[in-house]
């Protein structure tokens, strides 16, 4: 059975120079999958249509992109030296 696992210790934000997520309103059938599964709460439903919120509260982890039954997000790895940094 999957434990649940708890991070602990710092987390530290990099800059970062380039979007890794797009989200292509073509193909999203507003199914709020990746509203549901963020664990930053990067993503919201506004007037009906989801929405990313940006980079500034992104973890990184590629939950929406996996999540995603229409392939609507396009889902960068980030660069070397940029996003979020654990430290344990």
């Amino acid at each position: 059975m999957a434990r649940a696992v708890r991070l602990t210790g710092k987390v530290k934000r990099v800059r970062k120079s380039r979007v890794h997520i797009r989200l292509l309103r073509e193909k999203c059938t507003g199914c709020r999958k990746c509203v549901q599964i963020c664990p930053s709460g990067s993503w919201t439903v506004e007037k009906g249509e989801v929405r990313w919120k940006g980079m500034s509260r992104c973890l990184e982890c590629g939950a929406c992109f996996h999540v995603c039954p229409s392939n609507a997000i396009i889902w960068r790895y980030p660069e070397g030296g940029e996003g979020v940094v654990y430290r344990f």
